[in-house]
């Protein structure tokens, strides 16, 4: 994944377009994140990355239609700008219909691309953070409320996934055992403080590579637990 990929995403906008489409745009709007990619990833990434605008702009009216009205079903919160041929006018109504944002007729410039792709950013909504980051490869997906390593889901207890949320959204912070009692078991949970390093054991199995020697999860001996945002081997 480049430095892109991996940046919030403010900006960002994946597009599929001829070669000399996308490089004419990267250079002419410089302001914008532009992830290319190719027909078959654009629902995938577009997902995957958060996107805010997805752009179609390749040749092919009919694959097009079937991707942005593939990425509307999928409820994801980007814009959709959908560029078509000027015989497409089956594709535009047919998209119009499915809830694309905008659709345009070639041929169009490349500045005025640009500038359509800036109005559906103005226009779109904030980015719902879905996924915490919670070791090497991993993340805790909110809707979900599982635990994803690269493309394999890690089944979680509620519970689990509830103490995993507390300390993905605290990382470096040691939390007290009664701290993660109160805000996981509940202010009136008279339990025994042991039930949280019973859920942390638990959570170790699931997240570290060496259960017994953990690097992610670590234990601040007589207060609580804190969740690294390096492993040690990297500090």
């Amino acid at each position: 994944m480049s430095a892109r990929d991996r940046s919030h995403g403010e900006q960002r906008v994946i597009l599929v377009a001829e070669p000399e489409v996308s490089d004419a745009l990267i250079e002419t709007a410089p302001d914008l994140e532009i992830v290319v990619a190719t027909p078959g990833e654009l629902t995938r990434r577009a997902v995957d990355l958060r996107s805010r605008v997805a752009v179609w702009a390749a040749p092919d009216a009919d694959a097009g239609l079937q991707a942005m009205t593939a990425l509307r079903a999928a409820r994801t919160a980007a814009r959709l700008l959908y560029v078509t041929p000027p015989e497409a006018e089956r594709e535009r109504l047919a998209a119009l219909e499915a809830g694309v944002d905008e659709v345009v007729t070639r041929p169009i410039s490349i500045r005025e691309l640009a500038g359509r792709i800036r109005l559906l950013l103005r226009r779109a909504r904030p980015v719902r953070r879905t996924r915490l980051p919670v070791g090497d490869g991993l993340e805790l997906d909110l809707d979900r409320r599982q635990l994803l390593r690269h493309d394999e889901w890690i089944h979680l207890r509620p519970r689990e996934a509830r103490l995993l949320e507390l300390f993905a959204r605290s990382p470096g912070r040691v939390l007290t055992r009664d701290h993660i009692l109160e805000k996981v078991w509940g202010p009136n949970h008279d339990g025994d403080p042991r039930t949280v390093d019973v859920h942390v054991r638990w959570l170790r199995a699931k997240i570290e590579p060496d259960p017994h020697d953990p690097v992610w999860l670590l234990t601040v001996r007589g207060v609580g637990y804190r969740l690294e945002t390096l492993p040690l081997t990297e500090r």
